[in-house]
């Protein structure tokens, strides 16, 4: 499948002059990236601490191509990021990438804070603005006001310690939006923004919240044609409940298409199995329509509940020390974005 058959409109003032030639891409799929996004335990709580082995010992069997570790208040932003990944390279042969915001602190504590997780066994990191304080419109005065900003710090570390790294790289990711960010007056920035971070150094991106595999899939195409190349991996986030759902649309900011909520409700009306199941075949179908259209992996949310992650993974068709070409069984792939 090509992007198109005949020369297209820049979509961004930065994107390079269209020869019309199709966008770079691989002509098969030949097995799917499979990562999966998980969240530290709360800072000194053991419970979670056991709960948090259990998980890694159930998403190891699947050898996902990577896992990312989160960072928030509840978990000790840094401290709690980089205790985990050091359990992970410690227990486990999976291979860590840290999140990092530039909520985080200061510009001083971000290069630390790089360091720290380089030292705790990361290779690659996600590095992110982070949501804004309630009621503030930027961040405080000494922080990194912008995911790019980050970028170019990590770059900068690995630059000055580049033998650390024996002649390899980090791998940097960043976040991008299907359905635009909510502080983006036009589409066309967010294309400036994510062709900004590739310049920098970006060398993939996993997307924020969508509902609709048909808006992923635009999203990408217009991205290549913008002069995107890096991964754009969809972020698959398991849709179980009603109350889930709207929570995951406002935290997101964009709004639950009213098809999907009223299939969810009418679940609900005859009990909450039957809501859990309708949740989780529109989960599945989202998931195989990205494959569908080209997707060469896909990111999975676990909220670290690693029975509804076996679950969604089986019908998604990728088995536990199978090889993820089975995931394809069924799906017709045309060519990958």
């Amino acid at each position: 499948m090509s992007f198109r058959s005949q020369a297209a409109p820049r979509w961004s003032a930065s994107a390079p002059v269209d020869s019309g030639e199709p966008a770079t891409h691989h002509d098969t799929v030949d097995r799917i990236a499979l990562s999966f996004e998980i969240i530290p335990p709360r800072w000194g709580n053991e419970t979670d601490v056991a709960a948090l082995d259990h998980l890694l010992a159930e998403l190891a069997v699947y050898y996902p191509d990577y896992v990312c570790v989160t960072s928030s208040q509840r978990s000790g932003w840094l401290d709690g990021t980089a205790a985990l990944i050091e359990r992970i390279t410690a227990t486990t042969r999976m291979r860590p990438v840290a999140h990092l915001a530039c909520t985080t602190g200061p510009a001083e504590e971000l290069t630390r804070g790089v360091n720290r997780l380089i030292d705790a066994g990361v290779r690659g990191i996600l590095a992110l603005r982070g949501d804004l304080p309630a009621g503030q419109d930027r961040l405080p005065a000494g922080y990194l006001p912008y995911a790019t900003d980050l970028v170019r710090v990590i770059r900068a570390v690995e630059a000055r310690q580049a033998a650390r790294f024996a002649a390899g790289s980090l791998a940097v990711g960043v976040a991008c939006y299907p359905l635009g960010h909510a502080e983006s007056p036009t589409p066309e920035q967010d294309f400036d923004v994510l062709l900004t971070k590739q310049r920098l150094g970006a060398t993939f991106a996993i997307t924020q919240l969508f509902f609709d595999a048909g808006d992923y899939l635009s999203f990408v195409r217009k991205a290549r044609l913008a002069g995107v190349t890096i991964p754009l991996i969809p972020g698959i986030m398991p849709m179980t409940s009603v109350a889930r759902l709207e929570r995951m649309g406002r935290l997101a900011g964009i709004a639950v298409p009213e098809r999907l909520r009223r299939t969810l409700s009418e679940a609900a009306e005859i009990s909450p199995a039957a809501e859990h199941e309708a949740g989780l075949r529109a989960t599945v179908d989202l998931a195989r329509a990205c494959l569908a259209g080209g997707a060469g992996g896909l990111h999975l949310y676990t909220h670290n509940d690693a029975e509804l992650t076996h679950e969604l993974l089986a019908r998604i068709g990728v088995m536990p020390g199978v090889s993820h070409y089975d995931a394809l069984a069924g799906v017709a792939l045309p060519t990958a974005c």
